[in-house]
């Protein structure tokens, strides 16, 4: 029995010894590791100096404390707005453009340098992204604020001109990549509102004036034309008319000839009827001389040559019997 118990005695404090190196490796790996998420970056910091950036998650190891210890960074999206604050615009417009903006860290070891915290890197952000606008505002018009896309630049993109001059900076001195910045209203001075309105109404009725002149200088130059149209149309037309005229006044010429040609006594008889048509008419008192064609008609009796009926009827009807005074009874 004496002879086991050194033995036993020798086991036990190996066992013991074990179980401190054990736990002592073990309190070192926990020392010595640490673990990455998906939502975070990572710095490792030695004597408080950054060495290395950690951005893939995991299990990963490091110096045990003092010798080095970790930062740990939000990587996930942020969302903050400018302070207000007026501007002008480049027709010295004074505006109030709220804008908000979203971003996250990109580059932990140049976002650690730069602002360490997110609190500074907002008020970095915001002197930045307010730059930014101040400068987009001082290359437009009010009117690309308040007008329609038609009109001149819209509103998206405006926010994207802020963006594109934000984010260069904001990347490359404060490590931050910038997602997105968005205009949320556009407001006017109290002090300024009347005087933007007056001038508003002015310009507008400007516009009017100047659409107004231009419509009627539109409408005198179509009604030009289209008199010069009318006018070719109707000297056309009274060609052609003319042309016509000639044609059946040819034509009747012909036909009054042949008509002629036929049988000229009778030819002349109606000529002459058509005279008295002509000179009488009703209440009509007519002195003349019934030896002077046509009126000797008037007095043409049965067995003369080319005989007519008496005067009574041989005035052509719709013409009234006139009041015939005879010089040659």
């Amino acid at each position: 029995m004496n002879d086991t118990t050194p033995i036993n005695a020798s086991h036990t404090v190996t066992a013991r010894l074990a179980l401190i190196a054990g736990a002592a490796l073990l309190v070192l790996a926990f020392a010595c590791c640490f673990l990455v998420n998906e939502a975070e970056h990572v710095l490792v910091m030695r004597f408080g100096k950054p060495m290395r950036a950690v951005e893939q998650s995991g299990l990963h190891f490091r110096l045990p404390v003092p010798l080095e210890h970790v930062v740990r960074i939000d990587k996930r999206l942020q969302h903050a707005e400018i302070r207000l604050s007026e501007t002008l615009t480049r027709d010295q417009r004074n505006v109030i453009v709220p804008v908000f903006f979203t971003w996250r860290v990109q580059d932990a070891l140049t976002f650690h340098t730069a602002v360490r915290d997110f609190e500074p890197a907002r008020q970095k952000l915001d002197a930045l992204i307010t730059s930014a606008r101040n400068t987009m505002l001082g290359r437009h018009d009010f009117a690309d604020l308040v007008g329609d896309e038609r009109a001149g630049a819209s509103i998206p993109a405006l926010e994207k001109e802020i963006l594109t001059l934000a984010a260069p900076d904001a990347s490359k001195q404060l490590g931050i990549e910038l997602i997105t910045t968005g205009i949320t209203q556009i407001q006017l001075p109290e002090a300024n509102t009347e005087s933007v309105f007056r001038r508003m109404r002015s310009e507008r009725k400007r516009e009017a004036t100047q659409y107004r002149a231009e419509g009627r200088a539109k409408a005198a130059e179509m009604k030009a034309e289209t008199d010069k149209q009318a006018t070719f149309l109707i000297a056309d037309a009274k060609r052609e008319a003319e042309e016509l005229r000639g044609k059946a006044e040819a034509e009747a010429a012909a036909v009054y000839a042949a008509a002629h040609g036929k049988d000229p006594a009778f030819y002349r008889f109606l000529r002459e009827l058509q005279s008295l048509r002509t000179i009488v008419d009703k209440n009509t008192t007519v002195v003349l001389d019934t030896s002077v064609a046509p009126f000797h008609w008037l007095k043409a009796k049965e067995g003369d040559v080319n005989p007519v009926k008496p005067v009574d009827a041989t005035v052509p009807e719709g013409v009234p019997a006139p009041t015939i005074i005879d010089r040659n009874p």
